[in-house]
Formats: structure tokens, C-alpha cells, sequence
């Protein structure tokens, strides 16, 4: 079951000996214990003289990192696996320097809370990204670059400002099918109108499946 690609991951799902969740304020990371781990979880990971994801596994399909003082992407090109990384809290993110290593792979990427953080070309090499969060980052000068995105499903872009004001590339792109932003006085398409204008495009077509897990539901896209 490819549980990265739920939109809410369950991670009572996911076999004790697949995933590892650890705050290196609290704990060591021991690498051999981690090895063959597919989802990994971490608090205050701190890049070293070494590189940025010195001693991280490299069979990960999933990578959360919160609070880490990274950068930049380098050395990630080493998890050929990569399907889904998170990043929260990374106040220090400047560049995408190094994301294109993950070309091959990355599906669902989500950056939230980098101020400093503004995509760049090699974020836009990601021709598999099905979902892009960027959420509360740097300012962004225009949204022509979605074009170079030719999968992407899902944008959100909430509290992240796109300085031209123009929101019309999200709908001439031929794939996104949900969008999340906080309205701005030079938007010129609003939320509840974007919404409107991409169920019209779309019609009644079915992107996206419900998942349950006892009272809870979550929803995956289908692609």
C-alpha cells in the first residue's frame, strides 16, 4: 500500500520496521538501526561540514524534516527512491540547489514556512510532481513557471505571494485539478472563483479517490 500518497498519512499503518520518527533534541540516530526504513520523521535535524542529509537513509520513499537549519537540497539526488518530502519549519531554505538530483522520483513535494525559500529552475526539473505545497514561502514573481510542471494535480501556495497577480496559469495548465490560496487585493481570480472555474473546465471528472481507516477518511488523486 503506498501510503505516501495519501493526502494524511496514517502512520499506524506503515509496519513498525518500515518508519522511524525521532527528535534529535531527545535522540541519537543510530544509522545501522535505520537502514532498511522507508518513512522517516525528523525534529531539528542539523546539516554537518558533510553535507545536508549525511547519515539519512537512502532507501526513504518519504522524508519529513521540521525545523531542520538546511539550506539547500544537496546530496538528496542519493535517495533514488524519494516520493515525498515535506519540509516544515526549515526557516534557513534559500534555494532549490540540488532538488533536481530527486527528478526521477519526487511526486509530492510540500515546503511550508521557508521565508527565504523561492523555486527555482531546478525545482521546475520535478516533471513527476503531482502535488506542490508552498506555503508561506518567499514571494513568487509570477506563476508561468507551472507550465514546466506537466503532472501537477494539486498547488497551494497559502500565504505565499505571487507578486504580478496573475492567477491564470493555474487554469490554462492542463492538469491541476485543486488549487489553495488565500485571497490578495491584486489577485485577479479569487478562491471561491478559481474553484468554480476549475470544476467548469474539468466537468464531473474524478481525480481523486476517498481512503477510510475506521472513523477517519483521507482522499489520494488518481494518476
Amino acid at each position: 500500500m503506498e501510503n505516501w500518497r495519501n493526502n494524511t498519512i496514517w502512520f499506524e499503518q506503515i509496519p513498525d520496521n518500515l518508519q522511524s520518527y525521532l527528535n534529535l533534541k531527545e535522540d541519537k540516530f543510530n544509522e545501522m538501526q535505520f537502514v532498511n526504513i522507508e518513512y522517516l520523521t525528523l525534529w531539528h535535524h542539523k546539516k554537518n561540514k558533510l553535507g545536508n542529509f549525511v547519515r539519512i537513509p537512502e532507501n526513504l520513499i518519504y522524508l519529513e524534516l521540521n525545523w531542520s537549519n538546511i539550506q539547500d537540497f544537496l546530496g538528496i539526488e542519493k535517495m533514488n527512491k524519494l516520493k515525498r518530502l515535506e519540509l516544515h519549519y526549515c526557516t534557513k531554505l534559500q534555494n532549490d540547489f540540488g532538488l533536481s538530483g530527486s527528478a526521477n522520483t519526487l511526486e509530492h513535494l510540500h515546503i511550508n514556512q521557508s521565508k527565504k525559500f523561492v523555486p527555482n529552475e531546478e525545482l521546475f526539473s520535478l516533471k513527476n510532481l503531482r502535488v506542490l505545497c508552498l506555503n508561506s514561502c518567499g514571494n513568487l514573481e509570477n506563476l508561468k513557471f507551472l507550465n514546466q510542471l506537466p503532472n501537477l494535480i494539486d498547488f497551494r501556495f497559502v500565504d505565499t505571494n505571487v507578486l504580478d497577480g496573475d492567477l491564470s496559469p493555474i487554469l490554462d495548465h492542463p492538469t491541476i485539478r485543486s488549487v489553495g490560496f488565500l485571497n490578495k487585493r491584486h489577485y485577479n481570480i479569487k478562491d471561491d472563483k478559481m474553484d468554480a472555474l476549475l470544476k467548469d473546465k474539468n466537468g464531473e471528472e474524478v481525480f481523486k479517490t476517498v481512503i477510510k481507516y475506521g472513523k477517519y477518511e483521507t482522499f489520494r488523486y488518481i494518476y
